[in-house]
């Protein structure tokens, strides 16, 4: 019980400090473009936090079991970007007009993840399988 609430508060941070990351680096990429107009000293902070809370709403929404996964990342996607306009207003990152710039980093950012997700499932299938065959090995080996 102890090492399953340590994997899932690691995996939590890790989630959480990656998407940060790549948020933090979009976000700086957009502000050198417009001249430094949308960075502030408190923003990274402000970003960590909208990524915690929304790797804390995924925990709860993967729970939900939905028929299509597809379904499951749509609602993923628009709680991100609700999370992230929601903040936009409350921190006063952006103008209405430019929402959309906000709106294309959650996306960039959520693809992304999408991504990493769907290749750390195919590495971890692949473990379970060579695992399977092993063990499958081995009891023809001591049926033998």
């Amino acid at each position: 019980m102890k090492k399953r609430v340590f994997n899932f508060i690691k995996q939590l941070i890790v989630n959480t400090l990656a998407t940060t990351t790549m948020s933090i680096v979009l976000t700086s990429l957009v502000s050198l473009i417009a001249g430094g107009k949308y960075m502030g000293f408190t923003v990274p902070l402000e970003i960590l936090l909208a990524n915690f809370l929304v790797h804390i709403g995924f925990i709860l929404i993967n729970k939900i079991d939905m028929k299509y996964n597809i379904l499951n990342y749509i609602v993923m996607l628009i709680y991100s970007l609700g999370i992230v306009i929601g903040f936009c207003f409350l921190f006063n990152w952006c103008e209405i007009g430019e929402l959309w710039i906000i709106c294309l980093i959650v996306i960039i950012v959520f693809i992304v993840a999408f991504v990493i997700d769907l290749i750390k499932i195919k590495q971890d299938a692949d473990e379970i399988n060579a695992s399977l065959n092993e063990i499958r090995k081995r009891k023809d080996n001591e049926n033998k």
